[in-house]
C-alpha cells in the first residue's frame, strides 16, 4: 500500500477496532459501556499517538503530520467521495494550516457535494472565517439546510456590520424562506431599528410559522413588538402560545398561565400528562 492509499484507510473503523479490543482488555476497570463511554477521548489520544502497524509503525497523529500542506485539499476531496468520510486527525490537521484558508474558500464557492462543502466550511470557520460576502453567498444557494443554518450563524455575529445590506436583501425579495435567513442576524443588532421592525412585522402576517416569528420578535427585544404579539394568543395552538407568550415576556410584557383553555390540545395534554 503507498502513501496515497494510505491516506484513505478507514482511520474511524481502526479506532473502533483498537477501542473494542481496549475495552475487552479493561472491561473490570468499567462498570457498564455507558462508563467506558466517558473515557473515549482519552482512549483516542492513547490511539492517536501509538504506533500502528498499518501506517508502518508510525501513529496515527504523525501519519498527518507528515503529509505535504499542499496535498491537503486533495485528500479532504477524496475522502468525502461516497460514504468516506474525512477523519478527525485530516480535520485538526488542516485546521493548523492557515495558509489553506483561501484554498477552502475557493473549494467551498465550488462544491458541489454537501458533505465537502459542510466540511470544508466547518474548516473555513476553523481557520478564523471568510469575509461575510462569502457566507451571504452561500445562504442564497441551493444547498443542504444544516449548511446554511452554519453560515447564518457566523452572519449573526456580524448583525450590525451587514444589517444595511440584508435589510437591503429582505425588502427587496418576496421567498419567505431567504426572508427568514436574512431576518435572522438582524435580530441581533441593537433593538430600535424601525426598518428591523417592520419587516418582522412584514414577516409575522406572511410566515406560516408564527411560533418562529415570534421568537425572532423576542430575541431583537424591540417592546414595541408586543402589540402585534398579544392578538395571536387568541387563535393559536398550545405550542405556538408558549413561544408567543415567551416572546411577550421577553419584550416586558406578560400573559397569564389560564389565559386561554387548553385542555384539548395534544400537546397541552402530553406536558401535563393528561391521557
Amino acid at each position: 500500500m503507498n502513501d496515497k492509499e494510505m491516506y484513505y484507510i478507514d482511520f474511524d473503523k481502526l479506532f473502533e477496532n483498537y477501542a473494542d479490543k481496549y475495552y475487552n482488555q479493561h472491561e473490570s476497570e468499567y462498570e457498564s459501556p455507558d462508563d467506558f463511554a466517558k473515557d473515549l477521548d482519552k482512549i483516542y489520544h492513547i490511539w492517536a499517538t501509538s504506533p500502528q502497524e498499518v501506517l508502518g509503525g508510525i501513529s496515527p497523529s504523525e501519519f498527518f503530520n507528515r503529509i505535504p500542506t499542499n496535498e491537503l485539499i486533495d485528500i479532504l476531496k477524496g475522502s468525502c467521495v461516497g460514504e468516506n468520510n474525512p477523519n478527525s486527525l485530516l480535520f485538526d490537521r488542516i485546521a493548523t494550516e492557515p495558509s489553506l484558508l483561501g484554498d477552502l474558500v475557493k473549494l467551498a464557492r465550488a462544491a458541489t457535494d454537501e458533505k465537502l462543502l459542510l466540511v470544508a466550511i466547518s474548516l473555513i470557520n476553523e481557520l478564523g472565517g471568510a469575509d461575510t460576502d462569502f457566507y451571504i453567498d452561500m445562504i442564497e444557494r441551493d444547498i443542504d439546510a444544516c449548511v446554511k443554518d452554519e453560515c447564518i450563524e457566523v452572519l449573526c455575529d456580524h448583525a450590525d456590520e451587514i444589517k444595511d445590506e440584508l435589510l437591503a436583501k429582505a425588502e427587496s425579495s418576496d421567498d419567505i424562506g431567504k426572508i427568514e435567513m436574512y431576518v435572522e442576524p438582524l435580530t441581533f443588532c441593537d433593538p430600535g431599528d424601525d426598518r428591523i421592525l417592520r419587516l418582522l412585522r412584514t414577516l409575522l402576517v406572511s410566515d406560516p410559522n408564527t411560533a418562529y416569528v415570534a421568537a425572532l420578535m423576542g430575541r431583537y427585544g424591540d417592546e414595541r413588538a408586543c402589540a402585534d404579539l398579544y392578538p395571536l394568543l387568541d387563535a393559536c395552538d398550545y405550542a405556538e402560545f408558549l413561544e408567543i407568550r415567551n416572546a411577550i415576556e421577553t419584550l416586558g410584557g406578560s400573559v397569564d398561565e389560564h389565559y386561554r383553555d387548553f385542555s384539548d390540545d395534544p400537546l397541552y395534554k402530553a406536558i401535563k400528562g393528561n391521557k
